[in-house]
């Protein structure tokens, strides 16, 4: 019974030292497996803020808004904030949203107002530029389709003095900030408009003055990111329907003046014909 026992007692070691070095030569394998493996690059990141909820234009910024996450440090947005300090001052009035923002979409300087301000126009405005507002009706509004946020191109028609009715571009490519009082830029309804207010800069805001008392002002809408700038230099009404100015006749000769007699009587003597120049 002793010697049987002994033998399990054997048996027993040596498979629990097969066990053992089967194991160590798994471990030895998977270690040579994951050094193969390229390793993984760690990112660095930086925290930014970023709504929290939907926000709407004109909703003011609360901290139950907004929260901090974890952003690529080179993709983070230049005019982001990254402290809440940023965005909050204690016991101070809240900024204003100024642009529709999505949940978890960085809040962005441009984005809100300041401490304190309303979502108006000057709020809208950046370094720099003027907003200066004209009247328009159906037809140069466009039917109603153009929207704050929506960019547009300024056509004068005009009276020259030599080439007689001319349209020529304005300006091209400005931003309209505002359609009558209205400045929300989610608004997707067209509605006609009696009023648009762009921005522009201070040079432009004379040009478009002096425009209004020259002639007509029309407007073009652009294309959502259309950049291009049209290069035409202005139509006439002889370039539109291809009139030719008519030739001037030559004036008739003046007819000679003919000449003037009278017959003078001197005495008895006879009649005599003298010319009067």
């Amino acid at each position: 019974m002793r010697m049987i026992a002994i033998l399990v007692l054997l048996a027993g070691f040596a498979l629990a030292g097969g066990s053992v070095y089967y194991m160590y030569g798994m471990f030895k394998q998977a270690q040579a497996q994951l050094a193969q493996q390229p390793k993984i690059r760690t990112i660095p990141t930086v925290k930014i803020a970023v709504a929290a909820k939907d926000l709407r234009y004109g909703e003011p910024l609360t901290e139950k808004s907004v929260r901090m996450v974890e952003w690529p440090k080179n993709a983070a947005p230049a005019n982001g904030f990254q402290r809440l300090e940023d965005l909050f001052v204690e016991g101070g009035e809240p900024r204003t949203v100024l642009r529709r923002m999505e949940p978890n979409e960085p809040i962005l300087k441009s984005k809100v107002t300041g401490f304190g301000e309303k979502a108006t126009v000057a709020a809208l405005l950046d370094p720099g530029m003027r907003a200066h507002t004209f009247q328009v009706n159906a037809v140069s509004s466009i039917g109603g389709f153009m929207l704050p946020g929506t960019r547009i191109d300024v056509i004068l028609t005009y009276k020259d003095r030599n080439e007689g009715i001319k349209t020529k571009y304005l300006m091209q490519n400005i931003e309209v900030i505002a359609v009558d009082q209205d400045t929300d830029r989610d608004r997707i309804d067209a509605r006609v408009a009696r009023t648009v207010t762009v921005q522009v800069t201070p040079r432009q805001v004379e040009q478009l003055t002096l425009a209004q008392s020259l002639g007509k002002i029309t407007l073009a809408l652009r294309g959502f990111g259309a950049q291009d700038v049209s290069d035409a230099e202005g139509i006439t009404r002889e370039d539109l329907l291809g009139d030719e100015p008519e030739a001037v006749a030559d004036a008739p000769a003046a007819p000679e003046p003919e000449e003037l007699k009278v017959k003078v009587r001197r005495g008895a003597a006879e009649l005599q014909s003298v010319t009067v120049e």
